[in-house]
């Protein structure tokens, strides 16, 4: 794999490139699939449940990136893919999703949840919606917009990304996009999405979908939903591994 060239080391910068059309395009895509399942979403509820967990969270969210990345010969690493120093990353985002849990739970508390099996089943299925967030959000879009715009704006825009996504199941925009600015600050600072996934980020979604859920659309059949991102993740981990193996074999190490 070729080191992709590192992101300008300013604040703002003017460099555009094909790549950065490519994360505009996919971000568009992604905000049309949305928009789709928000109208579907009454009317034919299995469509909507298509185009939210086949069309934007495994083949646009997850499989169109990762393809990408791989197609221009670049390292996961440089988009902030990667388990290097996982424990300082993972300590610190406890730490940042417990300070976030706790002003939640002070400025919002006391809270009413009854744990049963739909709840869970939501816990799991929003979790594993999360991957599509950081690896497309602040992963592959906020590393090709700083490359082009620099941090500053990379930041914003890819917050801007972020907030609309939602249109087709949330319409708290304006807190979304300070949310995405929050995100994507932090992971850029670290250079790993370890730093936001799965605490900081988790916090904050578990507690829009599961508690302050009035201004979400309720998640359908979350259980077969959730095993079905779980078998993909299963078929796409093998391939990954399998990938790595033959380009082993092949190099003759």
């Amino acid at each position: 794999m070729e080191t992709m060239e590192r992101p300008p080391k300013a604040l703002f910068c003017w460099s555009p490139s094909l790549d950065t059309l490519v994360a505009l395009g996919s971000g568009f895509t992604i905000l049309v699939l949305s928009a789709l399942m928000g109208r579907l979403a009454a009317s034919g509820t299995l469509a909507s449940m298509l185009l939210r967990d086949v069309g934007m969270l495994i083949f646009v969210g997850t499989l169109f990136p990762l393809w990408f990345i791989q197609h221009r010969h670049w390292r996961l690493a440089d988009f902030g893919l990667h388990i290097k120093r996982w424990q300082m990353y993972v300590l610190l985002n406890l730490g940042l999703g417990g300070m976030l849990f706790g002003s939640l739970r002070l400025g919002r508390g006391p809270w009413e949840l009854s744990i049963d099996s739909h709840t869970l089943g939501c816990a799991l299925y929003v979790m594993l919606a999360g991957i599509f967030e950081v690896v497309f959000f602040y992963g592959f879009q906020l590393t090709l917009f700083e490359r082009a715009f620099g941090t500053v704006l990379a930041v914003l825009l890819t917050a801007v990304f972020y907030s609309f996504h939602h249109m087709g199941f949330q319409s708290e925009f304006l807190k979304l996009f300070i949310v995405g600015i929050m995100y994507g600050s932090v992971c850029r600072l670290a250079k790993s999405v370890l730093i936001i996934y799965p605490f900081f980020w988790g916090v904050g979604a578990l507690f829009d979908v599961l508690i302050g859920a009035q201004a979400i659309v309720p998640i359908t059949s979350p259980w077969p939903r959730s095993i079905g991102l779980l078998g993909f993740m299963a078929v796409a981990i093998y391939w990954g591994k399998r990938q790595r193996f033959e380009t082993f074999s092949a190099g003759g190490g």
